[in-house]
């Protein structure tokens, strides 16, 4: 059973907020300025709209994978210790 501290705890939920915030802002850009925009050269609308799509997937990925991380792994925190 790995136990956790109140460090380990805010390391992890604070990786997980930066990834929910990062990964679709950075999804976004990428996908539209290098792959609709310049790889298949596609107009500005439509790579808007298929760049906010797939940033809202990945989106939905992070969140998933905080969730699942949350629920399965949250029970395993460390007992605390008596004082006399």
């Amino acid at each position: 059973m790995i136990e956790t501290t109140p460090y380990s705890l805010f390391k992890t939920v604070f990786i997980y907020c930066a990834i929910i915030l990062f990964a679709p802002i950075t999804t976004f850009f990428a996908l539209k300025y290098f792959f609709f925009e310049g790889l298949l050269g596609t107009g500005s609308l439509s790579s808007n709209v298929w760049s906010a799509v797939m940033a809202v997937v990945v989106l939905h990925i992070a969140l998933g994978l905080f969730i699942y991380k949350a629920y399965f792994e949250g029970g395993k925190t460390k007992p605390d210790e008596k004082v006399d």
